[in-house]
């Protein structure tokens, strides 16, 4: 109760500065990659595992901006499937680049909340035969949302319909709210429409 009650005031506190001009839907589906941030960002390594996500959100653009980036807010519901089979709400604040070079492309990233309501099995390493130097440690159920995106614009005006990109990343923050290796990584990919 107490996971759900800050998970609700971040995101209240979130959108108490939305303008009012749009609302933007958009729906994604992610891989898992048992591959730290790091990795993936810096080096393009994956390592994927039977892991997927299937997500829901909703997003407004706010009144506000930080160091020339737009901010958003979003609310998503996840499905996980495969070796993990729960769901996974989350709350963030997105700073946006505006428009690159008169050309529809824009990056972004997020920061927020993360509830899942069971404690993720590929969150929690264990030690095995295959693993044998892996210590036993167990994730939270609420972790700490990034995400990272790259969005491109489709040249149609109804709806303003966007591709994009994400890895979809909960973390411990190294330590301060679970042990220092859990988390997860999605590669993602979906579409945004504006109304």
């Amino acid at each position: 109760m107490k996971s759900a009650l800050i998970l609700f005031s971040t995101t209240f506190l979130a959108v108490t500065g939305v303008s009012a001009d749009e609302w933007n839907i958009s729906t994604y589906q992610g891989l898992y990659s048992q591959t730290n941030l790091g990795q993936i960002l810096l080096q393009g390594k994956t390592h994927y595992q039977p892991g997927y996500i299937s997500a829901a959100t909703v997003g407004k653009p706010t009144d506000y901006g930080i160091f020339g980036l737009k901010l958003e807010t979003e609310g998503q519901v996840v499905r996980h499937t495969g070796r993990d089979k729960h769901m996974e709400f989350n709350g963030l604040v997105m700073a946006r680049t505006e428009e690159l070079f008169n050309l529809p492309i824009t990056f972004a990233m997020a920061e927020g909340l993360s509830l899942a309501t069971r404690n993720p099995d590929l969150e929690n390493p264990r030690k095995s035969i295959g693993n044998p130097g892996t210590e036993s440690e167990y994730s939270r159920n609420l972790l700490n949302y990034l995400a990272f995106e790259v969005e491109v614009g489709v040249p149609l005006d109804a709806y303003k319909p966007r591709a994009f990109v994400r890895v979809h990343h909960r973390s411990g923050i190294y330590g301060i709210l679970c042990p220092p290796t859990c988390g997860s990584n999605y590669l993602g990919y979906g579409m945004r429409f504006s109304y």
